[in-house]
């Protein structure tokens, strides 16, 4: 008995397609779920302010990996797949997942590290930082407005990678697109 052959354009495609699942559902999961855990008042009795924000920024650090190691293998996966099939290059596919790896490469390397010096030194006592009142008080009155940049950041990155699952499961199933 031979066993049937694959064609090596529908595991790219799969590929494609379970990274953009993934990715979407890690993202959704982060977002909606696991992130808001560490600032539930049901936790405040075992992981009070500044361990809460201590705990997410561990976990924003592991999750802004998945994140980048995901972009790196669907823009693979979107170049690979183009070479294979032919064609135009795929340019709205590829803005697409470009906008989407530069706000989370902005997060990673403004939002993020600016949100972390602010909770320090909002926290200024817990972390022995040398700041008077005023300066504590200044870093918890701009920590709230860049935290909701941050998260409008995100919103734009879900409905991004929801676009993203999109185009791949459309693909995948069959449609040809762009």
């Amino acid at each position: 008995m031979k066993p049937k052959s694959t064609d090596p354009k529908r595991i790219v495609q799969l590929v494609g397609a379970l990274n953009a699942a993934l990715w979407l559902g890690g993202a959704l999961f982060f977002t909606f779920f696991a992130g808001p855990v560490f600032f539930d008042p049901a936790l405040e009795g075992i992981l009070p302010p500044p361990e809460n924000g201590i705990a997410a920024r561990f976990l924003i650090g592991r999750f802004t990996a998945f994140q980048l190691a995901c972009g790196i293998l669907a823009g693979l996966i979107l170049l690979i797949g183009w070479r294979m099939r032919g064609g135009p290059f795929p340019r709205g596919r590829t803005l697409l997942l470009a906008g989407v790896m530069a706000f989370i490469l902005i997060g990673a390397f403004y939002l993020t590290p600016r949100l972390d010096q602010l909770h320090e030194l909002k926290y200024a006592g817990y972390f022995d930082l040398n700041a008077t009142t005023d300066e504590s008080a200044a870093a918890a009155k701009a920590f709230g407005p860049l935290h909701g940049v941050s998260q409008v950041g995100n919103l734009v990155v879900l409905l991004g990678l929801m676009a993203h699952f999109i185009w791949e499961w459309k693909e995948t199933a069959g449609e040809r697109v762009g």
